[in-house]
């Protein structure tokens, strides 16, 4: 190596330092200074592109891999680089275009072969993504994604025997790997062998980061986990977690609580939904503060596996939300002005919700059931989905309440006042299905072809909703048969 190129080298490796380091202005002087070098000209672009990756700036770093591509089209880290970029803002066309170009380069690329796969996978053409991820246990019988992925799509397929079987392989590889565990839990369940169900059910804790609510108890106090001991003089604290429709489906368990003991039965929830157990044997808090001691603690949604486990039964139904007589008037009187029988329609949950994509339902789904002209039908829907009324041209078919529901700071204060004075509610797999439930309300449920755990013990035990009626998908992602069926029952 000539001077020259050791002084270009020493550049290199120090701009990569800088990078490390996350001094990236410095390192940006360094490569812009080495990019005009005719010699080091790839090389400079290619960390900028780098440098504007880990900085988040996705349109300059795409646009230093463009000039390395049309310096050398067949440059293997320029496309890669372009494809994982674009795999990451969802653009699975253009992204698949460059992954392509990597793998006619190199077929043994096992980044761009993944990320294919993850493509597929995300565009739910599951035989293709599943033998993109069987080539990468061909590269690597040791790659752990590819064995999770695999894992994934025989889950999504309901073939949950051979979706244990690839997530144990994971945990072989990587024995701490949490979404493994927790995915474990939704096969049991659908198999129905609840007790190895429950006990991964309990992996979700480790699933997500530690929640405020427990940091803030552990933190005041020095308590231990309840799993099941005698509480008899003692105090529990039990803690609601995950989404609003978890804590009104399972807020049934602390009556079961005080059936068994004779214990104080603390409920620490959120402020929005405090209201909703007002009337309830328990005391409600939303300040950790204004609760003095504690014997034990518990989060909501593992109570249903410690009874499950004592008495190998669920908990039934309470109706413990009790009515806001003035506002089922107010309702009672708004909802009078329409002279054909009610049917609220909802449609959309939370769009951020993992599995938002096979819960909720586009509201163009419901076109024919709202030409059904003998019904008036009516949106409980809030905030995002609403759009969809306007979008479909539906104005005139379904009657927009959005503005008028729901206003305060109590979460569905209205809601439950218009279900109580509907004739049927429709709804997707969201919280207002658990509030029509637990307040008895007529409800059919459009659920998808694999739906959550819960829903399985539903339809095999028939233990959580009376009321509620379930029309499911006869086929993974298609909501035809759904619609066909609902239409039959309701014309």
């Amino acid at each position: 190596m000539n001077y020259e190129d050791t002084i270009l080298q020493n550049k290199i490796n120090q701009g990569i330092k800088l990078i490390e380091i996350e001094k990236y202005h410095d390192a940006i002087k360094i490569f812009d200074e080495l990019k005009k070098n005719k010699k080091t000209k790839l090389i400079g672009l290619m960390f900028l592109g780098i440098i504007h990756i880990k900085k988040e700036e996705p349109s300059e770093a795409k646009n230093n891999f463009y000039k390395i591509i049309e310096i050398d089209k067949k440059h293997q880290d320029a496309n890669l680089n372009l494809g994982l970029i674009f795999f990451k803002e969802k653009n699975y066309e253009r992204s698949e275009f460059y992954l392509d170009r990597v793998i006619n380069l190199s077929k043994n690329n096992l980044t761009a072969i993944y990320h294919k796969g993850l493509i597929h996978f995300s565009n739910k053409k599951f035989d293709e993504a599943r033998e993109l991820f069987n080539l990468c246990l061909e590269i690597d019988k040791n790659f752990v994604y590819a064995y999770l992925n695999l894992a994934h799509i025989y889950l999504r397929i309901k073939k949950f025997k051979l979706a244990l079987e690839y997530y144990e392989k994971v945990l072989e590889l990587k024995k701490d790997y949490k979404w493994s565990k927790f995915n474990m839990s939704w096969c049991y369940f659908a198999l129905n062998q609840l007790d190895n169900a429950f006990k991964f059910y309990e992996f979700r804790k480790e699933k997500i980061e530690q929640r405020e609510k427990l940091t803030k108890v552990k933190s005041k106090f020095k308590t231990k986990e309840w799993v099941g001991e005698n509480l008899n003089k003692k105090n529990i604290l039990i803690i609601s977690e995950q989404g609003i429709g978890d804590t009104i489906q399972f807020f049934r368990y602390l009556y079961l609580i005080k059936d068994n003991y004779d214990a104080k039965i603390i409920f620490y929830t959120d402020m929005n939904i405090k209201h909703l157990f007002k009337d309830t044997p328990f005391q409600i808090v939303t300040d950790i503060n204004k609760i003095e001691n504690i014997d034990y603690y518990q989060h909501l949604l593992s109570l249903p596996g410690i009874f499950y486990r004592k008495f190998q039964k669920f908990q039934n139904c309470i109706p413990y939300i009790v009515n806001n007589e003035n506002k089922n008037i107010e309702w009672k009187n708004r909802l009078n002005e329409f002279k054909k029988p009610i049917i609220a329609l909802n449609w959309q949950g939370d769009k951020n919700f993992l599995f938002d994509d096979i819960r909720s339902i586009k509201l163009s789904y419901f076109k024919d059931i709202l030409n059904i002209d003998k019904y008036t039908f009516i949106s409980v829907q809030k905030n995002f989905g609403t759009e969809q009324i306007k979008q479909n041209n539906f104005e005139d078919k379904l009657i927009d309440l959005s503005n008028e529901i729901d206003l305060g700071e109590n979460s569905f204060e209205d809601t439950i006042s218009i279900l109580k004075n509907i004739d049927l509610l429709i709804t997707s797999d969201t919280a207002i299905a658990h509030l029509a439930g637990t307040l008895n309300i007529n409800t059919y449920l459009l659920l998808s072809y694999n739906p959550e755990w819960r829903w399985y013990v539903e339809i095999k035990n028939r233990c959580f909703y009376p009321n509620l009626k379930i029309i499911q998908q006869e086929d993974a992602y298609s909501w035809k048969s759904v619609f066909d069926r609902l239409k039959e029952t309701i014309i």
